[in-house]
This record gives C-alpha cells, sequence and structure tokens, in this order.
C-alpha cells in the first residue's frame, strides 16, 4: 500500500492551506459534529481514535462533550497536526494527535470508537486500509465516518466550479470512478464492499442532506474562499491559473444564489456510515 503521493500532498502547500482556513472550514463543516458523534458519545474510561482528523475540530468537539474519555487523532499532515495540538492545548483538552498513516498505523491499545468527518477517502488500497483500522477496535468496538456522496450532489463544491469553467484553460478530467479523493465513496455499494471486504460487520449507510454555509458574510468572502479549497481551487492550481481571472465569475454566481442576508447556502450530500469490528 503506497500512499505517497496523498502524503505529500497533504505536507505541502495544500496543507498549509487547511491551516490557514481551518477556522472558517470548521465552521462550514459544523453540520457534521452532531451527525457523527451525537449517537455515538462514549462513556467514561473509553478510548477514540480520529481518523483523518486535520486540525482536530472533531476530536476537540467529542472531547469537550464526553467525560473522562482518552481521545487520539490521526493524521498525515505535520501543518495540520501541529495546529491541532495548539488548538487542544489553547483549552486543555489533553488530546493525543499524531502525525500517522492510518492505514498502517497501530494504535498502543485496541479503542472502543472510531470516528472520521470526511478523513477516510484518500487511501490507495482501502480494503487494506480499513482492515488495519479495524484492528485497531477492540471486538465489541464500532466505527462512524462522514463521506461525501459524489461531486454532482455537492452544489457546494461544484457551483463554483461550473461558474469559472469557461475561464479554464481546459476543463478538468473527473478522476476515474473510485480513485482516492474526497468523493471516492460517492457510490454507498462500494463503501459497502470496502468494508465487507475488511472484515466489518452491521454496515449502515445513511444519506445526509442539507445546506452548507459557505464561509463568509458575502458572496465575495465566500467566493475567495471557494478561490482557496475544493474542486475550483485545485482546477486553478493545476492549471497554474490566477485566482483573479475567474474571482468575478464566482462572485457573480453566488451572489445570484445569496440569501437576504447575503451568506451563500447550498447543497451537500454526504454518507454517514456506521459499522463494527
Amino acid at each position: 500500500m503506497d500512499n505517497t503521493s496523498q502524503i505529500e500532498y497533504w505536507n505541502g502547500p495544500a496543507g498549509q492551506k487547511w491551516v490557514r482556513d481551518a477556522d472558517r472550514m470548521d465552521v462550514m463543516l459544523s453540520p457534521f459534529v452532531d451527525a457523527i458523534i451525537a449517537s455515538v458519545v462514549p462513556r467514561p474510561g473509553q478510548s477514540v481514535i480520529d481518523i483523518g482528523c486535520g486540525a482536530g475540530a472533531l476530536s476537540l468537539n467529542l472531547s469537550s462533550s464526553a467525560v473522562n474519555v482518552s481521545v487520539t487523532g490521526v493524521d498525515v499532515s505535520a501543518p495540520l497536526i501541529e495546529l491541532a495540538k495548539k488548538r487542544s492545548a489553547a483549552v486543555g483538552a489533553g488530546i493525543n494527535f499524531i502525525v500517522a498513516d492510518a492505514a498502517v498505523w497501530k494504535a498502543a491499545e485496541p479503542v472502543d470508537l472510531i470516528i472520521s468527518r470526511f478523513g477516510v477517502m484518500f487511501f490507495s488500497d482501502p480494503v487494506a486500509a480499513f482492515a488495519n483500522i479495524r484492528a485497531n477496535l477492540k471486538p465489541t468496538g464500532r466505527m462512524r465516518f462522514a463521506c461525501w456522496r459524489p461531486l454532482q450532489e455537492n452544489a457546494w463544491a461544484l457551483t463554483p466550479l461550473t461558474a469559472a469553467m469557461h475561464l479554464l484553460k481546459t476543463p478538468p478530467t473527473p478522476p476515474p470512478p473510485e480513485t482516492p479523493g474526497p468523493f471516492a465513496f460517492g457510490d454507498a455499494d462500494y463503501v459497502r464492499r470496502i468494508l465487507m471486504g475488511s472484515g466489518w460487520s452491521n454496515i449502515t449507510i445513511t444519506p445526509w442532506d442539507g445546506d452548507l454555509a459557505l464561509p463568509g458574510a458575502t458572496a465575495e468572502e465566500a467566493a475567495e474562499f471557494m478561490l482557496e479549497m475544493g474542486p475550483l481551487s485545485r482546477a486553478i492550481t493545476e492549471q497554474g491559473i490566477d485566482p483573479a481571472v475567474v474571482k468575478g465569475a464566482v462572485v457573480a454566481k453566488l451572489q445570484a444564489l445569496a440569501g437576504e442576508d447575503g451568506r451563500t447556502r447550498l447543497k451537500a450530500a454526504a454518507w454517514i456510515v456506521e459499522a463494527e469490528a
């Protein structure tokens, strides 16, 4: 299993970009905190691993809502883990954040619960990765994570891209199905096959549908964020396009969709996946 390309990506400019935008991203994705942990708050004395924890938002929320629970956050991105440690220290959370590849990393002791907010779609060999993740659970352990449904169902990511499409040098080539990346788990049957193939049981995959408020009080601020994050950001970076070239088109589109308060809220679609060891 070789996750080298993903590790390099998250430790390069992309990782630094996520550090800069972590606060705004966490606000946008806040609806998923409850979606993931509301029904799985561990009991006192139990332990949790947060896979692909990024800057630690999910770990911190769980730690603040649970009593006497050990939380470990794992991510391949050293810049994001550094930020997560600073956030944890600032509130005295005592969370153990580790730079590691969850596909191969072994916990010192098996845990009761594994969670993830959009952190498990990037493995080069997902069956092997989820088998290793499962090995870090107690026999009675369980897992709950969120992953995106297809890009076409996620207007928050698709709308800025389509607004700027005519200004790109070439239309972005969609990755082959099941290619590691944000939308790799769009097909629920594919997710189920991965988990069954890696030994999980009692698998449930539930659709989550809602609106995400793009960060920023105005369409311009929202556009600036989407030029930093998401499919449009990757397209202009790969094609060497100055963000200023496409910004106007994105602002205009988001402005047309903004509410009376000036905020832009767009549809989002995800899976909430649960499984037992």
